[in-house]
C-alpha cells in the first residue's frame, strides 16, 4: 500500500526522534570511563539500531523524492 507524503513525513519525524533518543542512551553509557561487558553489548546493539533507523530514514527520504 502506497503512504501518502503526509504520513512518510511523519514517519521520518518520528525515525528523527527515535535517533535523538538512542544518541542520548549512547551518550549515557559513553560518558562512564570503564564499561562493563554488558554496557558494551549494550553500545553495540544501540549503534546497530540506530544505523538501521538511519537507513530507513534515508529510504524514506528517497521514497518522497521520487
Amino acid at each position: 500500500m502506497a503512504e501518502s507524503k503526509a504520513d512518510i513525513s511523519s514517519l521520518i519525524d518520528e525515525l528523527r526522534k527515535e535517533r535523538e533518543e538512542l544518541d542520548g542512551q549512547l551518550a549515557e553509557i559513553e560518558r562512564r570511563r570503564h564499561l562493563s561487558v554488558a554496557e558494551e553489548v549494550e553500545v553495540k546493539r544501540l549503534k546497530k539500531l540506530k544505523l538501521a533507523k538511519k537507513d530507513k530514514l534515508h529510504a524514506m527520504q528517497a521514497s518522497m523524492q521520487k
